[in-house]
């Protein structure tokens, strides 16, 4: 858990830390983009200040490097095995993390986040998959949410380090440092990834290779993996992907758009948490110093009061209330959150704590719900040939759903007004709690084997739990 779910600190940290850097970014201790993204652009039928183009191509540069990352990772993780590549996603995002904090341009900065990006979103798939692989279905839910929950603790670092940055090192560096920093815990878990083995479950149902398998189970549960592996005919095949595809293109949709939809209001206000504060007069006043610090503090109000809780509470009720139920409800709480942010937007914004609070509701309820659940649910719905392929493509789809939002928020508050905004996302959030209803099966308590049963034998009225019981 702590070998993959690092990845996922690190992950966290790169994109999160942004929100206190860009401040910086755009000064004359940065790349002053006042002065060197001055004048405006037309864009979707709206006139745009060029700076917030260019801190709009900043911010979403990695999570459209993370749209590529997780679909090419993805499948290669299920062509040649999870041990091949694992490891690989996190020296890309060393590599490019370090030149990132050398970038000399607004431009040098976009390219190497995106080139990181690509090594995020490889991290997802491979991770998640090798995680739900080598989990007992007892606490299957509880180890993968703990490995996507070191997010949380990546967001929070980000703030914090970025707090330390400005009050110890010189702003014109304070941001290299917060960038560089990223490549720090990523050092740690490169080598201990290349020494895993890979999962019995691949081993043994694609490669058709038992004692591989009983070797990769008896490193973890000890002297009992002879009698795991002989009970399981094992059968090297050759792998048809696209019709393994669209035999499970329900669950596919169903992942897939649910988690873009989250993606899009997560990354979209998280990033943009500091132009958020901002519209509500918080951090705004004083020196660029000042202006820095609010921002960070902000940020770790918001993680440390709302999204780090929710992540570990979700963890300690995946497997007892189970994923579908977490996700339909944490999608309907953030709607009504943002329905009331929207509709009471010029109320809130001049009371900073009432905003704040309903503003992290949608944080605690998300994280307790959609943001965990679309990560744990692509590795239980497919079948061991597929799986990581599959959750390449709804983790793909999520962050290009992340890039867009992220990009365009800025400009979509030209357009709709930020109250506008608010609503428009109530909205996705309510799709997202309809398509859970109706694409997603419960999979709490059971094997992998039982849980990537075909969509075909049924989604409304499948008891999995009785088919279990009867076997």
């Amino acid at each position: 858990m702590i070998v993959a779910g690092m990845g996922f600190f690190t992950d966290a940290y790169l994109l999160f830390v942004l929100t206190v850097a860009m401040p910086i970014l755009a000064s004359p201790a940065g790349f002053n983009l006042k002065v060197t993204a001055s004048g405006s652009t037309m864009l979707l039928g709206y006139q745009v200040a060029n700076l917030q183009v260019v801190e709009g191509a900043i911010t979403s540069a990695a999570l459209f490097g993370a749209f590529a990352g997780a679909f090419i990772f993805g499948n290669i993780s299920d062509r040649l095995g999870r041990k091949a590549v694992y490891g690989m996603e996190l020296g890309i995002i060393i590599a490019f993390t370090v030149i990132s904090a050398f970038s000399v341009n607004s431009t040098m900065l976009i390219i190497s986040r995106f080139l990181l990006g690509i090594g995020v979103g490889g991290d997802y798939p491979i991770s998640s998959t090798i995680m739900s692989e080598y989990s007992s279905s007892k606490h299957r839910g509880k180890l993968v949410g703990m490995v996507f929950a070191m997010q949380g603790l990546g967001l929070l670092a980000g703030a914090l380090v970025g707090l330390v940055a400005i009050y110890t090192i010189p702003l014109s560096y304070s941001w290299r440092f917060m960038l560089g920093f990223g490549a720090i815990p990523a050092v740690y878990v490169v080598y201990l990834r290349r020494k895993l083995l890979e999962t019995p479950r691949f081993s043994l149902q694609v490669r058709g290779n038992a004692e591989y398998a009983s070797r990769a189970t008896r490193s973890i549960v000890g002297g009992n993996a002879a009698e795991i592996t002989e009970t399981v005919s094992a059968v090297s095949k050759k792998t048809d992907y696209s019709g393994l595809l669209r035999k499970y293109m329900t669950f596919i949709l169903g992942t897939s758009i649910t988690w873009f939809i989250f993606d899009m209001a997560f990354y979209g206000t998280t990033l943009n948490n500091s132009f958020i504060l901002n519209n509500i007069g918080y951090g705004t006043a004083g020196s660029l110093k000042t202006a820095v610090t609010n921002t960070a503090i902000g940020d770790t109000v918001l993680a440390a009061a709302f999204a780090v809780p929710g992540y570990f509470i979700a963890v300690a009720t995946v497997d007892i209330v189970g994923r579908k139920a977490l996700q339909w409800f944490g999608f309907l709480v953030m709607a009504l959150s943002y329905l009331v942010l929207g509709i009471f937007y010029n109320t809130l914004e001049n009371n900073i704590g009432l905003f704040i609070t309903v503003f992290g509701i949608s944080y605690l309820f998300g994280n307790i719900g959609p943001n965990t659940t679309t990560f744990i649910l692509p590795t239980e719905l497919f079948p061991t040939e597929i799986r990581s392929t599959a959750h390449g493509i709804a983790s793909s789809v999520a962050k290009l759903g992340a890039g867009i939002f992220t990009f365009l928020f800025l400009i979509l508050g030209y357009a709709l007004g930020q109250a506008g905004e608010f609503e428009l996302l109530a909205l996705f959030s309510t799709l997202g709690a309809v398509i859970t209803l109706f694409t997603i099966r419960e999979t709490k308590g059971l094997p992998l084997e039982l849980t990537s049963l075909e969509p075909s034998k049924g989604i409304i009225g499948f008891d999995p739990y009785k088919d279990y019981t009867d076997r």
